[in-house]
């Protein structure tokens, strides 16, 4: 059975909730310096990338704001450039953007 919208904003709400605990009580020293953490949040990201870039073209319009083209991107460079992921840029991303892309998320759920 196909996967639509809904399973694929399940597993950006999933991967979201698993990148908040691993991170839960850490600063980006502690982040860098725990390479199981920054293992596991690396997965949680490609998982989002892989399910953004799998959404419906007619969700994406809806929220033109959101970087989609990139977030799909950072899974590709997460599974084919790892030895190039640079553990800060991916603190900053989850600090910067990860809010944002979780109150959309949640909001094209309530819609579902």
């Amino acid at each position: 059975m196909p996967r639509g919208d809904a399973e694929r904003i399940d597993d950006v709400l999933a991967a979201i909730a698993d990148i908040r605990a691993d991170i839960a009580g850490l600063d980006f020293a502690a982040f860098a310096g725990n390479a199981k953490t920054v293992r596991s949040v690396l997965y949680s990201i490609g998982v989002i990338g892989e399910a953004v870039g799998k959404l419906s073209p007619g969700l994406l319009a809806r929220h033109p704001k959101i970087p989609w083209r990139a977030i799909a991107g950072i899974r590709n460079r997460v599974v084919h450039e790892y030895f190039r992921v640079s553990p800060r840029r991916i603190w900053e991303a989850i600090a910067d953007d990860l809010e944002t892309l979780e109150r959309v998320m949640r909001a094209e759920k309530a819609e579902t």
